[in-house]
């Protein structure tokens, strides 16, 4: 099972991959941070996630998407960009108060583990 930091590093990773702020944004909760609750994490990030939480929760199941996609649809491109910046603060907050000792060792990929590494990038 993943620690709150795990998750909130490995949805960090998904924000910072390639394409639309809104669909990397849905990813990284629906992969990482969906089942979350509040009270997983310490008291002073609790708000600032709650206020996450209840925005990425807004409207409901419609159709084929969840609350998540169908809420994160609805929003601006500006909206989604706070979200994920709000994500990316919750994780540097993380870091900052998870003794190194605590964390596991992480390495942090632009591009995900299943992407080829580009040509031009392979040669050596």
């Amino acid at each position: 099972m993943q620690t709150v930091w795990e998750r909130f590093r490995d949805a960090t990773v998904v924000l910072a991959g390639c394409g639309p702020v809104k669909q990397r944004l849905v990813q990284a909760c629906q992969a990482h941070l969906v089942d979350l609750a509040p009270d997983d994490l310490p008291r002073e990030l609790r708000g600032p996630f709650s206020t996450l939480a209840i925005a990425l929760q807004a409207t409901q199941r419609t159709g084929s998407l969840d609350a998540v996609s169908a809420s994160v649809l609805k929003m601006s491109e500006a909206e989604a960009c706070r979200h994920s910046q709000a994500i990316v603060r919750i994780f540097s907050s993380l870091q900052e108060s998870t003794p190194a000792a605590a964390r596991p060792a992480a390495l942090l990929r632009a591009v995900p583990d299943d992407d080829p590494v580009p040509a031009f990038l392979n040669r050596a």
